[in-house]
C-alpha cells in the first residue's frame, strides 16, 4: 500500500516546495514589470467613441427587441 503512495510523497515534499519558489521568484522579478504596466494601461472605456460603428444614433428610436434588452440589463445593474 506504501509503494503506491510514494509519488504523492515525492510531489507534497519535493516538487510542491520547488513550484512555490519558482512562483515566489517569477513575482519578485516581474514585479516592476506589472506595476508599470497598469500605470501604462488606458482608461476605462464605457462606450464606443464617436464615429464607431456600434454607437447608437440619438436621431433613430430603439425597436422593440433593442427596449426589451435595455429594460432587462437596467432591471440587473
Amino acid at each position: 500500500m506504501a509503494a503506491r503512495r510514494w509519488p504523492v510523497r515525492v510531489v507534497r515534499r519535493c516538487l510542491r516546495p520547488v513550484w512555490q519558489g519558482l512562483v515566489a521568484c517569477g513575482g519578485v522579478y516581474l514585479a516592476g514589470e506589472s506595476r508599470r504596466a497598469a500605470a501604462e494601461r488606458p482608461p476605462l472605456l464605457l462606450r464606443p467613441p464617436a464615429g464607431h460603428p456600434e454607437r447608437l444614433r440619438p436621431d433613430v428610436p430603439l425597436t422593440a427587441l433593442e427596449r426589451a434588452l435595455m429594460d432587462e440589463w437596467q432591471r440587473a445593474g
